[in-house]
């Protein structure tokens, strides 16, 4: 018998990337789904359009940003298996029925996760596969591909794991996928094509222009700091932390120093939690190494 699933649908103001989106889920032609769309208060006539919809359920409402929007719909979700589709996204064909196959052929996982890929006017730009990425590991998670929308979850694990930090505007998902993994759950990787990203002006963290790349390395710098300081993290995870650390510490840095800003690169590199300490620079040292050793590997590595 086929799993049931809820699919997510975060929204504000992209009535027609929206249809299409929907329109994805339509096509898996599943015998067991419901659509939430959880809109954030629309102005551009979606709410309207949605309101006469009887495909979906709708919930509206002032919220927080998008990652309160997928606890408002996770809590409102009934399926077995659960799916976050950003609204400005696609589900490949056949996605549905690859992930059933996965998860009902292994019972005991938590999750399962197949390929996405990244498109710009329709050309594929970029392509998220790697079986080290898809099962879930401290690196993926923290500084790696960790393609939230192409994994889909058992409601019962999501309720375990609970819901999205609203101390992140950005990086919420990484911190929830780092929790996921400390938490000992099993994700079972697919192979097949699942998710569809689209890079296009309006995108929280595709936007070709790079234009929220600042505020993004800041978070993931605060995100990499608090599991560093986490006692109750694996070891695993506290040591991709202070990788991803050094990592925005050098772009950070770097950034602070083409505007001229050399006080403010020197605090990047020599503080941290408003105390002096090497420590930084020394993550920055080490994450260096740790990169170009990583690179090495990569072809061995993505076999």
């Amino acid at each position: 018998m086929s799993l049931s699933f809820s699919i997510i649908v975060p929204h504000l103001n992209r009535r027609h990337m929206l249809r299409e989106a929907l329109a994805s889920v339509h096509a898996q032609r599943w015998p067991s789904v419901e659509i939430i769309v959880v809109d954030g208060g629309s102005t551009d006539g979606s709410l309207e359009e949605l309101a006469e919809r009887t495909d979906i359920r709708l919930l509206t409402g002032p919220d927080r940003g998008v990652f309160d929007a997928f606890n408002k719909g996770i809590a409102a979700a009934s399926g077995e298996v659960i799916g976050i589709l950003n609204s400005d996204d696609l589900y490949a064909d056949g996605a549905f029925a690859a992930i059933d196959t996965a998860l009902s052929s292994h019972p005991d996982a938590h999750a399962a996760c197949g390929t996405a890929i990244l498109t710009e006017d329709g050309q594929t730009i970029e392509t998220y596969g790697r079986t080290a990425d898809k099962t879930l590991t401290p690196r993926t998670i923290m500084i790696g591909s960790c393609v939230p929308n192409a994994r889909f979850f058992r409601r019962e694990a999501v309720a375990r794991v609970g819901p999205f930090s609203a101390d992140y505007k950005y990086v919420a998902d990484r911190d929830w996928l780092a929790r996921w993994y400390e938490a000992g759950f099993v994700t079972v990787p697919v192979g097949q094509h699942v998710y569809t990203y689209r890079r296009h002006p309006g995108s929280l963290t595709f936007d070709a222009a790079r234009s929220h790349e600042q505020r993004i390395r800041s978070e993931l710098l605060d995100l990499a700091r608090w599991w560093m300081a986490n006692d109750g993290a694996s070891h695993e995870m506290r040591h991709a932390a202070r990788l991803m650390e050094g990592r925005c510490v050098l772009w950070l840095a770097a950034a602070a120093l083409r505007q001229m800003q050399f006080g403010q690169a020197a605090r990047h590199l020599l503080k941290a939690r408003d105390r002096w300490s090497l420590g930084p620079i020394l993550s920055a040292v080490e994450s260096a190494i740790n990169r170009e050793m990583h690179r090495r590997d990569a072809p061995a590595r993505d076999r």
